[in-house]
């Protein structure tokens, strides 16, 4: 009987420690790509279920028509919107913050809730000189508007990535057009 105790006890500690040798955590980029389109997806669905489509509207690129840019206008009342559009030749200065679809900054240009004219300094670039769902989106934005933009895959980085961000990375935007250079 005491065989069988010590046995059956050393089989559970070898188990034990075999399965405890087994396991791994899971990196914040595995899945990536699936995660991702998962996301894209999601948006989807409450643009066409919810009674106010979750406040998202969305553009469908010219550059790429089997995709949409899908967005949320959080204005705040006290901005002053003008009624001017960028074009596609002209450069802006927007305040931004870029993060990844579980919410981790991974650039930005203002620092608190919002962007503040006393200590923030906002990005000046060409319409062109950005990614393309940047390209895209701007040109629908009018001074003093603030979106929350959801950036596809191949709209951003496509399947190569810059720098720290991987490919097939969806991209959110917090922006807001300062101005139209």
């Amino acid at each position: 009987m005491n065989k069988k105790i010590y046995s059956l006890s050393l089989m559970l500690l070898v188990l034990a420690l075999t399965s405890c040798g087994e396991v791994t955590e899971a990196g914040k980029f595995d899945n990536w790509r699936s995660r991702n389109e998962a996301f894209m997806d999601s948006l989807q669905t409450v643009y066409d279920t919810a009674p106010d489509r979750g406040g998202l509207q969305y553009i469908t690129p010219m550059t790429n028509t089997k995709t949409r840019i899908f967005y949320k206008d959080i204005t705040p009342s006290t901005n002053v919107v003008v009624d001017q559009q960028p074009l596609y030749t002209q450069s802006v200065s927007a305040y931004y913050r870029g993060s990844y679809i579980f919410g981790e900054t991974f650039d930005e240009n203002f620092t608190g809730t919002n962007p503040n004219l006393e200590f923030d300094s906002p990005s000046t670039f060409k319409v062109t000189g950005v990614i393309s769902g940047w390209t895209e989106i701007l040109q629908y934005m009018k001074i003093g508007q603030r979106w929350m933009v959801y950036i596809p895959w191949v709209m951003g980085y496509g399947t190569s990535g810059s720098g720290d961000i991987p490919g097939y990375s969806t991209l959110i935007f917090d922006m807001e057009l300062y101005a139209i250079k």
